[in-house]
């Protein structure tokens, strides 16, 4: 259930970034009641790097300046038990919005969560568009929550469980319609993009969506978040089954060029994955397991990594044992392969037979097992 109820978190998998034309800078005023000591972080990215912050409120004020490209989706949280910022950022006090270079201030008597946002005209057109499409995803995960801890009794009774999950997924399914009516109906809107992302990142709509970014206005679909839409469009195109796999060439952790062009011959998963990515180094160890089992048959396997710490991404790779090809650009969620092969969540992997054309998308866990073992059969 856990799974489910944090399965829509802005911070997991999502890769949309935001911009338009630079500004000078940002600045966030808050003022929250008259706490003193509680921590508050900010997280967002700009430029495909993410960007964390954190202050001290000091009579309940803190303040917060700097750059971004220069709109963003943003995340902010305060601690107020001292728990840290991991804890802190996965719940409790913590609210999503999008600001960008402009002045915000937010001013509540005891929280985040009851927080006024004033200053800011990215805000404004944004709390417009939640409005318009809500509750928001990190609202539903709350809804959720909130149903299960009312009936904690019930958390291990399965028929309870389920009728959460389908008001979670209904609840998941009104907010994607939504978007999409609001995409339809607000083709001048900075957020009509914002509002396609779903639909456009579904190679099962894409075309729904192709449909409805071409009625945008002409600067609309120039912001980078239209870029994004058009660009999942493209990829769209691009990967059809049975087709040839793009080709593409990396570096590796020592610098040196790896291209797919170079694996003819052997059946490929490309796997998209980074060091950040909680589910995907939970299938790290089954990808262990099917690269030692199959090999000598002529298996290989091929990793993008979606980080921006070369760090992160070397100290993940020897963590993990991860024997196979590795390969990143350090450009974070704007990861050129990842932008090829359009990538909006990760984990996501591409199946490559021997001759390069590729054979199924998104195949993880036993999905992948049985399909390898369809493939290398004695």
């Amino acid at each position: 259930m856990k799974t489910i109820i944090n399965s829509l978190l802005l911070t997991a998998v999502s890769i949309m970034a935001v911009a338009q034309t630079p500004k000078s800078g940002y600045t966030v005023n808050g003022q929250i009641g008259s706490l003193n000591g509680a921590k508050v972080y900010l997280s967002f990215m700009t430029d495909g790097h993410d960007h964390t912050d954190s202050a001290t409120l000091v009579n309940g004020a803190f303040k917060f300046t700097g750059h971004m490209n220069p709109y963003s989706s943003v995340r902010m949280a305060i601690d107020h038990k001292g728990v840290g910022r991991e804890i802190a950022t996965r719940g409790g006090d913590v609210i999503y919005f999008h600001f960008g270079d402009e002045t915000l201030n937010i001013s509540s008597k005891d929280s985040l969560a009851n927080a006024q946002m004033t200053g800011s005209k990215t805000y404004d057109e944004y709390a417009a568009y939640a409005k318009a499409v809500g509750p928001m995803p990190w609202d539903i995960d709350k809804i959720s929550n909130a149903e299960i801890a009312a009936a904690p009794e019930l958390v291990q009774d399965t028929a309870f469980t389920n009728q959460v999950a389908r008001h979670h997924y209904q609840m998941i399914a009104d907010f994607q319609k939504k978007n999409l009516e609001f995409a339809k109906t607000h083709p001048a809107s900075y957020f009509a993009p914002v509002a396609l992302f779903g639909t456009a990142a579904n190679d099962k709509t894409v075309t729904i969506a192709e449909q409805i970014f071409k009625t945008f206005t002409p600067d609309i679909q120039a912001t980078e978040n239209g870029k994004t839409i058009q660009g999942f469009i493209d990829a769209h195109y691009r990967l059809k089954i049975g087709g040839a796999a793009p080709a593409f060439t990396q570096v590796d952790p020592a610098g040196k060029p790896v291209s797919l062009s170079a694996y003819k011959g052997k059946v490929v998963l490309i796997d998209f994955w980074a060091s950040w990515c909680s589910p995907c180094r939970q299938e790290i160890p089954n990808l262990v397991t099917q690269y030692k089992r199959y090999k000598d048959k002529g298996f290989e396997i091929l990793s993008v990594s979606l980080d921006n710490s070369r760090n992160n991404w070397l100290k993940a790779i020897q963590q993990e044992g991860m024997p196979w090809a590795q390969v990143c650009d350090l450009n974070g969620q704007n990861n050129s392969v990842a932008r090829l092969y359009g990538v909006s969540a990760i984990p996501a992997t591409f199946l490559v037979d021997r001759n390069g054309n590729l054979i199924q998308t998104g195949l993880r866990g036993e999905d992948l097992n049985k399909k390898l073992g369809e493939l290398f059969k004695d």
